[in-house]
């Protein structure tokens, strides 16, 4: 087994058949698994996931989503690990570039842009994540998104996630990583699809008082410039030039891949 994708989930019947054909379509020919675990939903999820027979469920309850995803890492079989919510697509393309970039080089890990939609599947912007972090960036901001972010299994053996955590545990646990000495390569091409809607679980939990980075003055002056620093090294590689055009493939319910084509496309600010 060469890839395995672990996705948690609880009561995601509106996202999950897009989540697991994404998957299914992005790695066709690969030896891949995709790892499905499920915190107790009620609202069919489950019922569509036993109907999947290329589907590895791991039915809760659980703790949380990172208490799921280590249920799920420790299940995988997989070399290269990734971790995809419920809601989110990958990128055929984009997702193949990173494999290879990331065998190509020998590193720990590889990430690049996400395509950020709204809940209708529209296009947002572009998250332009290029520019590789020092480990102090990751004291002010989350450098990568997990969606378009992959990794080998011994990384997450040497540091699971922290369970105890219900929102901010992935970021978290990319500090920890980088303090342990992560060695990161990135791409250009999108390798994530994110969508922005009501049901995600930050919203939903509110204000969930959590906070990845209570131990950090993120005003000190040594916070300033590592952010102007990285800020610095994003502009001088290109990280804020809009690109010409950039394209994607996306699923829709009960359709075939649609490639998209955006010109121009707009850029999230950090």
């Amino acid at each position: 087994m060469e890839i395995s994708i672990v996705t948690p989930c609880f009561n995601s019947i509106r996202w999950i058949e897009l989540c697991v054909r994404s998957v299914r379509h992005a790695l066709q020919g690969c030896a891949y698994e995709h790892i499905v675990c499920d915190g107790g939903s009620t609202d069919g999820t489950i019922e569509y996931l036993r109907q999947q027979k290329d589907i590895h469920l791991i039915p809760g309850p659980d703790k949380g989503m990172y208490d799921a995803l280590n249920k799920g890492m420790a299940a995988a079989r997989g070399r290269i690990l990734g971790h995809l919510n419920a809601d989110e697509q990958y990128d055929r393309a984009g997702l193949a570039h990173a494999l290879h970039k990331l065998e190509q080089t020998g590193a720990d890990a590889v990430f690049g842009p996400t395509i950020m939609l709204n809940e209708h599947q529209d296009f947002l912007y572009l998250f332009n994540q290029i520019t590789i972090p020092r480990a102090i960036d990751a004291d002010w901001h989350m450098p990568v998104q997990t969606c378009s972010f992959l990794f080998r299994r011994e990384i997450w053996q040497r540091c699971p996630y922290p369970g105890k955590y219900r929102v901010v545990g992935d970021h978290v646990w990319f500090r920890r990583q980088m303090k342990l000495g992560l060695k990161l390569v990135s791409v250009r091409k999108p390798i994530g699809i994110f969508t922005w809607h009501q049901d995600d679980i930050a919203k939903r939990l509110g204000a969930h008082g959590e906070n990845a980075l209570a131990d950090v003055n993120r005003k000190s002056l040594r916070m300033r410039l590592a952010k102007l620093g990285f800020r610095s090294r994003h502009l001088l590689e290109g990280g804020l030039l809009r690109p010409s055009r950039i394209s994607y493939e996306i699923l829709f319910p009960k359709t075939c891949p649609q490639t998209r084509l955006v010109q121009f496309p707009s850029l999230g600010l950090r």
